[in-house]
């Protein structure tokens, strides 16, 4: 009897179909979420629908056996703490160096701008830093990296083109905060994969994510 290994799910004719579901299925609380968000008047109205949309999704996941064996699988890290820290810091500097010409392109292009960022205060703020924020990353990389490479994989293989486009989905699920915004998520959807690629598991990649939007939300590059 032909066993196949985690990383083989998707791959043939017969999982290409419910791969791309998995994908549709989990991406559509967070579309629906981006849409009502853009309607909140308040930061506590913003993150109850960003919450939900992200734990919505993550549940649909864990509820189809199928799905579930994709984007909870356990993987092997290949790579030593060190090299992740250093992806770390590289990537929290690249962002922090990012800033600058992401709020020129998104000041010359106003118009792509159609919601931004709450600013919560006090016990909000510190819940969102501490839980939200892990919240945005552990959804984003299963649906991102994990998901939505194993669904392109038949498709577009796994080399240098699989990258570009699935980051240019990570980049268009950006679409309401500005071209500038997009164009560096995207980037970083292209770095996020690679590191995942060469680290062999995800929660290394989920960590940094965690940390570069850390860094960024709290301001703790201002204390340096």
């Amino acid at each position: 009897m032909e066993s196949r290994s985690p990383d083989a799910i998707g791959d043939s004719k017969a999982d290409r179909a419910p791969s791309l579901w998995w994908f549709a299925l989990a991406l559509f609380p967070h579309v629906v979420s981006q849409l009502m968000r853009l309607h909140q008047h308040s930061a506590a109205g913003w993150l109850i629908w960003d919450y939900a949309g992200r734990i919505a999704a993550l549940v649909i996941l864990a509820a189809i056996p199928a799905a579930r064996a994709i984007a909870y699988r356990r993987e092997k890290r290949r790579i030593s703490l060190l090299e992740i820290g250093v992806w770390i810091a590289g990537l929290v500097l690249l962002d922090r160096l990012g800033q600058w010409p992401q709020r020129l392109i998104n000041a010359t292009f106003p118009a792509t701008i159609v919601g931004e960022y709450p600013h919560p205060t006090g016990w909000l703020n510190v819940f969102d830093l501490v839980v939200g924020l892990v919240l945005v990353a552990a959804s984003e990389e299963i649906i991102f990296r994990r998901l939505l490479r194993n669904a392109a994989r038949p498709y577009l293989g796994d080399g240098a083109f699989a990258i570009l486009i699935t980051s240019l989905m990570f980049g268009a699920y950006h679409w309401w905060s500005g071209v500038g915004n997009i164009l560096l998520a995207t980037i970083f959807g292209i770095l996020f994969m690679a590191m995942y690629r060469r680290s062999g598991a995800l929660w290394p990649v989920l960590l940094a994510h965690y940390l570069v939007d850390l860094v960024a939300f709290a301001g703790i590059w201002r204390w340096f």
